[in-house]
């Protein structure tokens, strides 16, 4: 059964609100150094400008979608915002998973964010392609 109109859009601005709050995470506190000093993701990340690039091409994808935009290519959107939405997700797990001591709070929002983002963009992928 396929849900309303209502919970998929519901759905959709989950996703899109959790890859913003990816995106802003970047630039928060993710390792601390001591008592005063702190990297945040930004700096941590390998890449961090592709990483930026793939989270908001995610959350133009879904954006797209819920407003029923036509992109100019033939390309699913919510299948690019799906696939999008796992890259943040890894790279943030894997900074929590490696990072080793010294985690700050910027690295818990950006994996929680990304664990939204992944899950509810996939959710309503699935639900899309039934």
């Amino acid at each position: 059964m396929k849900p309303s109109a209502a919970t998929r859009q519901r759905q959709i601005h989950i996703a899109v609100g959790a890859n913003a709050v990816f995106v802003l995470s970047l630039f928060l506190p993710w390792f601390s150094l001591g008592s005063i000093d702190s990297v945040s993701g930004w700096s941590a990340l390998p890449a961090p400008l592709v990483i930026l690039l793939v989270a908001v091409v995610a959350l133009l994808a879904l954006l797209a979608e819920a407003n029923r935009y036509q992109l100019p290519m033939h390309v699913a959107p919510l299948g690019v915002a799906a696939y999008a939405s796992t890259i943040p997700l890894w790279f943030s797990a894997t900074a929590m998973i490696s990072g080793g001591t010294g985690r700050d709070w910027g690295l818990f929002v950006a994996v929680l964010a990304s664990i939204v983002a992944t899950a509810f963009s996939v959710r309503v992928w699935q639900e899309y392609r039934r």
